[in-house]
């Protein structure tokens, strides 16, 4: 039982994950169906975008479902040999696919369904089905949206879209959480949002910068949550954004820009026209550009800064008094290979132009990783690629 707060500022993401309930055994169990993404797609380890975030797929990648939730918006896949959740509305059923109906195997109808005389709405209604009566499909029709099935002695067609498999599966045991003791000392492993509650639906109290010293005074929510004191306040953080801390250090706070003072960005940086990732993009900052910051919102995250002749607002936890160190040396690296054909773009974002397409199983060398995106070299080109397709 898991999920994911997500912190996205100005097109850069940090996440930290917390924990929910849901009921996957009420879900409905599909046949192998082949979808097609329609567009870049987060992968994560339950159906909700509170759960831990594990890769991204790329549009139009094929994959096939597995099991749809109870609220049919996400999609159970399984991809490079896990198991996990994508949206279902950034999906489209492949052509070539159809139910894989398995006839004289038992399904179950999962509403009030109308019965015709043939495949097709055209038809006329011979009887109406209830919710939950178990079936056995006779024919299937050639696009596979429709069964010929017996009901009360009365032979007719119903849609396949209102029947599922009757599982015999027991429900997935739920991912436990990181075990987390009270009164030893951790450190946040990302930029994470501590809360004022152990939930997600309680204002934000900081964010912590990745390395940031917590000893929980309390375990809560199973374990998903810790409460601890940070700047003379009490607070919550995900567990599973925690590592212990074998150093004794003293906690640091995240720097806190000063208006009417020069910054530099620490990323490649979207600017907006509003204080919100849902906000339009007005511009883009490259990394180590210097900015000047005139105004912040009420909880100090986003600034709002000129650029460019452009007034908007950016990320403020990517922001900094100094100007970056030089790039790491290229005689620093480790290998990787990719699982499938990737493209490499400029930059760390698929906002950036593609640069080539690396065929599948090719070695690369990598120099850099960071929310989501690595920096490669490959023969003699150097740009990005997502991370989740390099093994």
């Amino acid at each position: 039982m898991k999920s994911i707060d997500k912190v996205i500022l100005g097109g850069v993401v940090v996440a930290s994950t917390i924990g929910i309930n849901y009921n996957i055994a009420s879900a409905d169990i599909l046949s192998q169906e082949i979808y097609t993404t329609t567009n870049r797609l987060n992968m994560r380890k339950g159906p909700s975008t509170d759960y831990t975030l594990v890769g991204t797929l790329d549009k139009g990648v094929k994959v096939k479902a597995i099991e749809k939730s109870s609220d049919g918006k996400w999609l159970k896949i399984n991809y490079n040999s896990q198991n996990v959740w994508v949206n279902f509305a950034y999906l489209q059923k492949d052509k070539s696919s159809n139910n894989d109906i398995k006839l004289d195997s038992q399904y179950e109808t999962t509403a009030n369904v109308n019965m015709r005389k043939g495949p097709s709405t055209d038809y006329t209604k011979i009887i109406i089905v209830p919710a939950q009566t178990k079936i056995t499909p006779i024919k299937s029709s050639s696009d596979g949206k429709w069964v010929q099935i017996n009901y009360k002695n009365v032979t007719g067609w119903i849609s396949a879209q209102y029947i599922k498999t009757v599982s015999t599966t027991q429900t997935p045991t739920p991912t436990q959480p990181n075990k987390v003791e009270v009164g030893k000392k951790y450190k946040t492993t990302e930029y994470v949002r501590a809360r004022k509650g152990p939930g997600t639906s309680y204002d934000v109290a900081t964010v912590l910068a990745k390395g940031t010293q917590v000893v929980p005074v309390e375990i809560l929510k199973s374990g998903y949550w810790a409460m601890f004191k940070y700047n003379n306040q009490y607070m919550y953080v995900c567990t599973d954004y925690l590592e212990a801390d074998n150093q004794s250090t003293t906690p640091t706070e995240p720097e806190k820009p000063i208006t009417g003072k020069d910054y530099y960005t620490t990323a490649n940086l979207n600017i907006r026209d509003g204080a919100s990732t849902t906000s339009s993009k007005i511009g883009k900052i490259p990394n180590g550009t210097k900015v000047s910051v005139v105004d912040f919102n009420s909880n100090k995250t986003w600034a709002k800064v000129v650029y460019n002749n452009k007034t908007g607002w950016v990320s403020a936890q990517y922001l900094s008094t100094k100007s970056q160190e030089p790039e790491q040396k290229e005689d620093t690296y480790w290998t990787g290979t990719t699982t499938q054909n990737l493209n490499m773009r400029k930059g760390p974002s698929t906002d950036y132009s593609i640069i080539i397409t690396i065929p599948k199983n090719s070695d690369v060398k990598i120099y850099e990783t960071k929310s989501g995106w690595a920096k490669i070299k490959y023969k003699s080109y150097e740009g990005y690629c997502s991370a989740s397709f390099i093994k």
